[in-house]
């Protein structure tokens, strides 16, 4: 009786949400009035919500609409509410900048907002992953598709040479650590910690007056990330579960020879180099003891290496969360948990989370928040590189006829190995073998939260302390067996190590917004602060080797010879003064500045402090009276930004500084301790200082059908932390200063707009373009420093190859030919002669990303494409691999060697194959490179909701299923890349676990 009582003090009012077109407006508020009760609008529009039985009327609001009051006196359904557009005040989206929140329509800088929605629920392991082509101006590339690995971001061009050029990662208004502080792990990424699911947006900053609050850290732009918050309203819950697969997304056409094509290729060669004049001779050569020594049966054996070394590995996901409150107190609880098998064998990754945020209003005048977060991660990473252990190595390298286990099933290696494919310790291993025997293993645990009082002092001044503070600790064990592989010689080794950082940010400042006139449109608006920022660092490694002879013993207690024991603690700090000024004319005219001046500790006793600066504004056309009569400008704005900020993240805690250090024993001397110097010092050593000018416009059109921005940078990064050579009479080679300069330069665009919008039919697309041209403008002495394969040198690209040019192949010889130098004036057959040039860059001309969103009535259609166009990519293993005959036998080679010239007039760029070589055709140059074009279809995802009676039937808040599918295809590849087009920010391949294609199901329901 008491429940019956209850529930029929409730009625569930159902409805849907459209704009004046009848699309459906998607994420509107829908609350009861004089109750703490509300919901928001699925993806269809539509709501159901329990109300109290006497309640007459809903409150519906929205951005960009205007607020509507709908009766329900006697109701259960309302129908379908068509949305007014509404005033200036309601289409002032608000964003978040540094230090708070912001009018979208009041921002000078450039500011991009990516929604929660967008980056929830995909199958990628860290959320910088899922930005890439999101956002104009931000290139962001992966060279390694191992799970939980670290993403390459760079925004406006890469402006440092030997610091870091990655932005600065707000979390809640707290500074977080992004470097990878793995040891043994070949990548890793902290960001992998954090569940996507639980940000409600991330914001980038991109010019100096949005990045200059941030003052010495700011310069490679800032990514603020906010986490959810409870929202008022009854308490819900959600659900959503994904299950899916994943495999490799590019297959390309140039690939590891099969058996019968690398005896054609052996044959060719053999009879080009006169040892034989038939294929029957060529065969005696191939299977002699005194030629190949391959066994006589080699052709009947044809092993798929990229194959073998490859896995579909599962991938799954899980997340709850709970959302509410009322006008006093709102909570958001999360749990998730996501599961990814790589692309390669002995590659995966696991992660478990949770989220707690709690607001509280204690009185009219006092609010407290507290956020907190923690996981756990797991990660198995195999070697990259030329490691023997690699299986991407393995799988490009082992010859076809090669296989990975012996005829009864065991695995082929050393004693156990009767053809000699395998020895114990030495050549490439058996990838099946150390995938199963060895460990290398990364968890990483991480707790991130944050405090935040806010007081009112005056209703127009408020005062907010917030502290945050993070902790992560890694700990990696890596185990070789004594068995076969790298760990044979030692009897098995190990070493494991313990990496701990913590850190916190304590920001206190005020904030007066004092009006102008009795409208209050003119207004203007202060915040000035201090901020203190800690990082404690500490790592623990030790090593040891002689297992005992099983696999049931990994880890370093058991090891009978201990070797290595090592400690290193460092710590910065950085103590902060800042303000932030906006002066607003009816929000027409805006004008912002700020100034912060930042103490570090990185840098020498009289260069600590910094200062750092920007001034912008902004004129909304639109808002002229002369703009009152026209209805095609929706939205008019030109702003422009100048300003100055630092960079110095990646100089060491210790740079400025001539410090002492036993060169890791070397200076110990019969037993006794010895210290060398390691570190010659700077005490003028300061801030990379990136002065930047930024000019754009917004505009919007026929009621925002259709959206754009257009924006034009020029910034130049001068003090650049370079190397400046030393007398070798000192101990030195070279001492990192403040020397040099880099210009960033380039133009951005971003459309949107519904082409179409009907009751039943919507479509939505957007499309964002960038370019960008990097210039040296000044180093030591102006002379070129080379780094390389590039060579930094004034008046040309940071990421410009140094090489010598490639001419192809002479028609008519079927020699290796080189132009003589960058001119190409002349050609030489002498690889000796050609001089190295600057030639082709790593960095893209232009990238950028295309999506559509469809939806018919409860379907739902999203495509995003990204696209990359331009550079060039750098194969550092294309000496083995494309040999020209010089390691044919010993390596396998990619099957584009079959395109080698046979006769004169053939016109390939594959020299004639010859044992031993041709003419060091194989050495480094040009031939290296091939084009890093290609288009990527990101995301495609096909959902349905279920309608508002269904779900209302079911007794639920919502319900939704779906298919997506994640790097499903890719076009417009060179034809002859052996590798994934997508090769990190440098464009190099390093032979890293292959970026995966994932097809997933899920299911999202609403309680």
């Amino acid at each position: 009786m008491l429940i019956g009582g209850v529930t029929a003090q409730n009625r569930t009012i159902s409805g849907k949400v459209t704009d004046a077109n009848g699309a459906p407006v998607v994420g509107a508020t829908v609350a009861v009035k004089g109750t703490n009760r509300g919901t928001s609008t699925g993806a269809d529009g539509t709501f159901t919500l329990s109300a109290p039985a006497g309640s007459k009327t809903l409150i519906i609001s929205a951005v960009n609409f205007a607020t509507q009051e709908i009766g329900i006196s006697g109701k259960t359904e309302i129908g379908t509410v068509a949305m007014k557009p509404g005033s200036a005040q309601n289409l002032s989206e608000v964003v978040v900048v540094a230090y708070g929140t912001q009018a979208k329509t009041n921002v000078t800088g450039s500011v991009v907002t990516v929604s929660g929605a967008q980056v929830a629920d995909k199958p990628f392991s860290s959320v910088d992953k899922e930005l890439q082509g999101s956002v104009a101006g931000m290139q962001v590339s992966s060279s390694s598709g191992a799970p939980g690995s670290s993403t390459d971001i760079v925004i406006r061009g890469l402006g440092s040479i030997n610091a870091q050029a990655s932005p600065l990662w707000v979390v809640d208004g707290a500074i977080i650590n992004t470097a990878d502080l793995t040891i043994n792990t070949t990548t890793a990424n902290p960001l992998s910690t954090m569940n996507p699911d639980d940000i409600e947006s991330i914001t980038v900053l991109k010019d100096p007056v949005a990045t200059a609050p941030y003052g010495s850290r700011g310069a490679n732009g800032v990514i603020l990330v906010t986490t959810k918050k409870g929202k008022q309203g009854k308490t819900r819950i959600t659900v959503v579960g994904e299950v899916g697969q994943n495999s490799r997304a590019f297959n390309p056409s140039n690939k590891p020879m099969t058996t019968p094509q690398l005896q054609t290729a052996l044959r060719e060669a053999l009879t080009n180099s006169g040892y034989s004049t038939t294929n029957a001779q060529a065969d005696a050569i191939i299977t002699s003891p005194n030629g190949f020594g391959f066994p006589s049966n080699y052709t009947s054996y044809n092993t798929n290496w990229f194959n073998a070394v490859s896995q579909n590995g599962n991938q799954s996901q899980v997340n709850v969360s709970l959302s509410g409150g009322n006008d006093k107190t709102t909570i958001y609880a999360s749990g998730g948990f996501f599961n990814q098998l790589g692309t390669s064998i002995a590659s995966n990754f696991r992660r478990f989370s949770g989220d707690l945020a709690v607001t509280h209003k204690a009185s009219d005048r006092f609010t407290l928040s507290v956020n907190l977060s923690g996981s756990n991660t797991a990660q198995n990473t195999p070697a990259n590189g030329g490691a023997f252990a690699n299986p991407v190595l393995a799988s490009f390298f082992l010859l076809p006829w090669y296989t990975p286990r012996n005829p009864d099933g065991t695995l082929r290696y050393g004693n156990n190995d009767s053809l000699g494919e395998f020895a114990l310790n030495g050549g490439i291993f058996n990838p099946i073998v150390q995938a199963d025997y060895n460990i290398n293993l990364a968890q990483q645990t991480s707790f991130r939260g944050n405090a935040t009082g806010e007081y009112r002092i005056l209703d127009n001044l408020k005062f907010t302390s917030r502290f945050a503070g993070e902790f992560v600790g890694v700990q990696e064990d890596q185990y070789r067996n004594p068995f076969y592989g790298d760990g044979y010689a030692d009897g098995g080794d190990a070493q494991s190590s313990y990496t701990r950082i913590f850190d916190y940010t304590w920001s206190n400042f005020a904030d007066w917004r004092q009006k102008l006139n009795t409208d209050g449109d003119v207004y203007f608006d202060l915040k000035g602060g201090i901020e203190a920022y800690d990082s404690k660092y500490y790592n623990l490694t030790a090593g040891g080797h002689s297992f005992p002879q099983t696999l049931a013993l990994k880890y370093l207690a058991s090891t009978s010879t201990p070797t290595t024991a090592t400690a290193a603690p460092s710590e910065t700090a950085v103590f902060s003064e800042f303000g932030i000024a906006d002066f607003n004319y009816r929000d027409r005219y805006i004008l912002s500045a700020s100034v912060r001046r930042d103490e570090s500790s990185v840098f020498g006793a009289d260069h600590r402090w910094g200062t750092f600066y920007s001034v912008g504004g902004s004129w909304n056309v639109n808002e002229e009276e002369f703009m009152k009569s026209q209805n095609l400008f929706s939205l008019l704005k030109l702003r422009a930004a100048f300003g100055q900020t630092g960079n110095s993240n990646g100089f060491g805690p210790y740079t400025s500084l001539a410090t002492y250090g036993s060169a890791g024993g070397a200076a110990n001397y019969q037993g006794q301790p010895g210290l060398v110097p390691d570190n010659v010092g700077d005490a003028n050593l300061t801030w990379e200082k990136n002065q930047a000018f930024n000019v754009g416009l917004d505009f919007g059109l026929l009621k925002n059908r259709l959206e754009g921005t257009v924006e034009y940078y020029h910034r130049e990064t001068t003090s650049l932390l370079a190397p400046v050579p030393f007398s070798l009479t000192t101990g030195f080679s070279s001492q990192n200063e403040n020397v040099g300069s880099v210009l960033n330069k380039g133009i951005e665009v971003t459309i949107s707009g519904r082409p179409i919008v009907t009751h039943d039919f919507s479509w939505l697309v957007s499309f964002n373009i960038s370019h960008n041209v990097n210039r040296v403008l000044s180093l030591y002495q102006n002379k070129p420093l080379p780094n390389g394969e590039f060579q930094y040198t004034v008046g040309h690209d940071l990421q410009q190859w140094y090489l010598q040019q490639y001419a192809g192949v002479n028609t008519q010889t079927g020699a290796p030919q080189w132009y003589v130098d960058g001119t190409k004036q002349q050609i030489t057959g002498d690889y000796d002669s050609a001089n190295l040039a600057l030639n082709h860059s790593a960095a893209p001309q232009i990238y950028g990303g295309f999506s559509n969103t469809f939806t018919y009535k409860n379907f739902q259609l999203d495509i995003q494409f990204f696209y990359n166009y331009g550079n060039y990519i750098f194969d550092n293993w294309f000496y083995y691999l494309n040999s020209d005959g010089e390691f044919l036998g010993g390596y396998n080679q990619f099957s584009h060697q079959l395109d080698a010239w046979q006769k004169p007039g053939d016109k390939t760029d594959v020299p004639q194959l010859l044992v031993g070589g041709n003419n060091l055709s194989n050495e480094p140059s040009t031939r290296w490179l091939y084009k890093g074009n290609f288009v990527r279809l990101r995301n495609l995802t096909v959902a349905y909701n279920f309608s508002p009676e269904f779900v209302h039937k079911a007794h639920l808040a919502n319900l939704s299923i779906y298919f997506r599918g994640t790097n499903l295809a890719t076009w417009g590849v060179d034809k002859n890349l052996p590798f994934d087009p997508e090769s990190g920010i440098n464009a190099t391949e390093n032979l890293e676990v292959l970026i995966p294609k994932t097809v997933a199901a899920g299911i999202k329901v609403g309680f």
